[in-house]
């Protein structure tokens, strides 16, 4: 069967896919690639899904099971993603915190590309379909001792592409160490480990994007700052390849092929993000991913692309962010989060 799509949706598609497919190249090639979007806008903001942070954010947990904690108890958290045109993804999470079990975490995360209209070689139209990948993720966080923290997720994927069908199961697993007199935390992240159960079209399984990472979060101690630093891609330390198609021609009138260097090999593996908590009501929060910007915009033209930024405010019981990432010169992801304590919302009823 072929389709014909709205020239929109086929671009956007085009788009999503090779930005899916660059990224499980040098990754890891693997699928269910979207269990690797943000889930909040904190983490667009911030341009990178390890956050080493243990607060009251519940989003962080998503990613990262070891930061779910006490604070996180009976919090709820919605996020809504236009990620580019008709593609959209949401999160919601909720968390309850036992004294001597740990804190526990239900999770919904689900993309969205929209509706498209199918037809066979003949022109024939078979009508209108939608194209939904969703994830369903149960989390666990406790402490041992006074200085470390770990957890996991189990994920239950469910992927559908007109009449393709694929589920599978996966887990993450981090751990936290963490140091409050430096205020600094280092976190040990290893992600979508499991398989793929149902293959699309019974075409055989394919791997999932496993990944391996670590992250340095500190508070600085005479400014309202705080710094992310991610190593990721760990599992794979070499990302280089030759690049190709590069415009560029020798004397002899052949293209020139470039040769990634060490220098963007290392920087590929970073990404850096900080908050400036101005007041307990109002944070700024800013990021730069080296991988994203070199990998996902012509090499002609990059503009913004990598650079990320976003705003959080508390308004009344609320806390809500915002978060704006370049993606592709033009093309802008914006997010938009609200997270409350669903128990602040109870006793003011009572009273």
């Amino acid at each position: 069967m072929v389709f014909n799509y709205k020239i929109k949706n086929c671009f956007v598609v085009l788009f999503l896919l090779f930005h899916i497919v660059v990224k499980a190249q040098v990754a890891g090639k693997g699928t269910y690639a979207f269990l690797n979007m943000f889930p909040s806008a904190r983490s667009l903001s911030l341009g990178t899904n390890f956050i080493s942070a243990i607060d009251k954010d519940l989003s962080v947990g998503y990613q990262n099971p070891a930061a779910l904690n006490e604070k996180m108890h009976n919090h709820a958290f919605a996020s809504y993603n236009n990620y580019v045109a008709d593609i959209n993804s949401g999160f919601f999470g909720y968390a309850r915190h036992y004294k001597k079990l740990g804190t526990f975490s239900a999770n919904i995360f689900y993309l969205d590309y929209g509706k498209f209209e199918g037809y066979l070689p003949n022109g024939l139209a078979t009508g209108t379909f939608t194209v939904k990948d969703q994830c369903f993720q149960v989390s666990y966080g406790n402490a041992y001792k006074e200085k470390l923290r770990y957890g996991a997720n189990l994920k239950y994927v469910y992927s559908i592409y007109e009449a393709y069908v694929s589920n599978g199961i996966a887990t993450d697993l981090s751990a936290i160490y963490t140091d409050t007199a430096k205020q600094l935390n280092i976190t040990a992240f290893a992600r979508n480990i499991g398989f793929q159960a149902i293959p699309y079209g019974n075409n055989g399984r394919q791997p999932l994007a496993f990944e391996m990472a670590i992250a340095f979060s500190k508070k600085l101690k005479y400014l309202p700052f705080r710094y992310n630093l991610v190593l990721n891609n760990l599992q794979k330390p070499d990302m280089r390849y030759e690049i190709s198609n590069t415009k560029e021609k020798d004397e002899n009138g052949n293209l020139k092929v470039k040769k990634m260097t060490l220098g963007d090999n290392v920087l590929r593996h970073l990404a850096l993000g900080g908050e400036f908590n101005l007041s307990k009501h109002f944070v700024v929060r800013f990021g730069y991913n080296h991988q994203r910007r070199k990998e996902i915009s012509p090499e002609q033209k990059r503009g913004t692309t990598g650079f990320s930024w976003g705003l959080g405010f508390r308004i009344s019981k609320l806390n809500i962010s915002y978060g704006s990432a370049s993606l592709f010169p033009g093309f802008n992801s914006n997010q938009f989060s609200i997270l409350c304590n669903l128990g602040e919302f109870y006793n003011s009823k009572r009273k």
